[in-house]
């Protein structure tokens, strides 16, 4: 056993003796302290992993705090994709061939039928750092823009544009969960519970 681990035995001790809730409400505190540094370092590496601001992925990390009563935490990461429109102003972008447009528009035959466009799905989709190539905005029936494009040069499939993120937000909390818990929890715990002795003597006074 480390001098660390003695320590925190002593210490729980001591406090287990005082009060029946000074080391739960330490417990509860070093893990939610921990849990935020894990759910900051999850951020910034996948935010940077996948090319996206760093509050598109705060906002699919609830941090579920641990309490006296319940002293465990949890980290609920929502996996979903990150659809294309949320990550700026989209702009189009439109393939050249010797200095002329490759994007005709549609025109109609001497019968006045629309022809097929000459050069189609030859424009693409700027927005963040990220390009989309044979995209295009459009509206849909719930009433919210987004950014769709075809996998192929047919008109149709077509699909929402996003940015898969379920591989490394699991891939960044497994790594960083197990790392900090093991580096940062003893030295939380005791600095949590020196705090709840503080405020022991305090109010015993």
């Amino acid at each position: 056993m480390s001098q660390i681990d003695k320590e925190l035995a002593q210490a729980i001790t001591n406090l287990n003796a005082i009060s029946k809730t000074a080391v739960p409400r330490a417990t509860a505190q070093a893990i939610n302290r921990v849990t935020k540094r894990v759910v900051t370092l999850v951020v910034r590496d996948v935010a940077k992993e996948v090319k996206v601001p760093q509050k598109l992925i705060r906002q699919r990390l609830k941090h579920v705090k641990a309490l006296y009563r319940r002293p465990v935490g949890y980290i609920h990461a929502a996996r979903s994709r990150i659809p294309a429109i949320a990550l700026g102003v989209a702009r189009t972008q439109i393939r050249r061939q010797r200095g002329q447009f490759l994007v005709s528009q549609a025109g109609r035959n001497k019968q006045g039928r629309f022809t097929q466009r000459q050069h189609a799905g030859n424009t693409s989709i700027r927005v963040g750092r990220h390009v989309f190539p044979n995209a295009f905005l459009q509206k849909l029936k719930n009433g919210k823009w987004h950014i769709m494009h075809r996998s192929t040069d047919a008109r149709y499939p077509i699909d929402v544009a996003a940015i898969p993120i379920a591989e490394p937000i699991t891939r960044a909390v497994n790594k960083h969960a197990n790392t900090v818990l093991q580096k940062h929890l003893p030295k939380e715990l005791e600095a949590a519970l020196k705090q709840q002795l503080r405020l022991v003597i305090k109010r015993a006074k």
